[in-house]
């Protein structure tokens, strides 16, 4: 039998992934409760890094020894190569697992350090640090519509859940095929399209807000481009040492923050933009500290220039 025609489908692929996150959040927990052992200082400095450390763990363990994870087994699939012929290969498996659970923070912390050496560099004009700097931001910014992009593809075409596995070339097939359930892929293919759908909205919404801010913005003087730039770090967050101004722009979208909500760390973002933003990953996308969306409170008749 060909694996082709035995390719996993998309309610096995969720159900694998959703039984493998209850197991990391176990270890988790067991790895979070350790720090508070040891004291309340650790478990504040590393307690953001409990949950990857969990997942890579948890992944490289079963790789290593050859062996499904417990999502995997449970719902009767396997990963194979690109080509659907074999299991692919240990260093394929373990760069799915560093991009997935890596791969993102450490292009964060990249942009971050390009933007920092921008900033300290004096060989270039303050024109062009501009214009890269508004490209590192989009970039930035893009991450949580570029995931709920390809989650959207994978509802509508199956396949491939994770981008890490896109990356690759990895697949998933099921090992007992006549098992495989086709009546809930209607449902998901109609979930992709509201997804999709949802996405090219709120990019519109995005881009029409940012027009407006556009126009009513007033053009910059001569003097104001020539002026000595602000550190990056308060120009973004619109935090001032002296007058304790919170930062005004939404470290997701890069606009002025609307409809300003609160998360249990403390940073301000846009209601749609961190709503958005769980949708994938319930971490803080600034300090990386975990963050649920019933903890978000939403600041009513909060104006944040009303520090000034």
């Amino acid at each position: 039998m060909s694996l082709f025609h035995a390719n996993a489908g998309k309610a096995e692929i969720i159900r694998s992934v959703q039984k493998d996150q209850l197991h990391i959040e176990e270890i988790r927990t067991a790895l979070s409760d350790l720090l508070v052992v040891l004291s309340q200082r650790h478990w504040y400095r590393y307690n953001a890094l409990c949950k990857p450390i969990a997942e890579i763990l948890y992944h490289h363990y079963a790789i290593l020894n050859n062996l499904q994870t417990l999502g995997e087994e449970y719902t009767g699939i396997i990963q194979v190569d690109s080509n659907y012929v074999m299991l692919p290969n240990k260093v394929l498996q373990l760069l799915a697992i560093v991009l997935e659970y890596g791969g993102e923070p450490a292009a964060d912390r990249l942009l971050a350090y390009l933007q920092q050496e921008l900033e300290q560099s004096d060989e270039m004009l303050p024109s062009a640090k501009r214009v890269i700097n508004k490209f590192i931001d989009f970039v930035r910014a893009s991450v949580p519509y570029v995931r709920a992009f390809h989650t959207s593809l994978f509802y509508i075409n199956g396949g491939k859940y994770h981008i890490s596995k896109r990356l690759t070339g990895i697949n998933y097939v099921l090992i007992r095929n006549w098992l495989k359930e086709n009546h809930s892929d209607l449902g998901y293919r109609m979930l992709g399209y509201v997804t999709l759908a949802q996405l090219v909205l709120t990019l519109a919404a995005h881009y029409r807000q940012h027009r407006r801010d556009a126009q009513r913005s007033p053009i910059p003087t001569l003097d104001k481009v020539t002026a000595p730039a602000t550190p990056r770090g308060q120009a973004e967050n619109g935090e001032n040492s002296s007058s304790g101004i919170p930062q005004s722009k939404c470290a997701l979208c890069m606009d002025t923050i609307h409809d300003v909500s609160v998360a249990q760390c403390g940073h301000l973002f846009c209601w749609q933009c961190i709503f958005s933003w769980l949708d994938q990953r319930q971490v803080c996308p600034i300090c990386r500290d975990t963050i649920k969306k019933s903890r978000i409170v939403r600041l009513q008749n909060f104006i944040i220039g009303s520090a000034q």
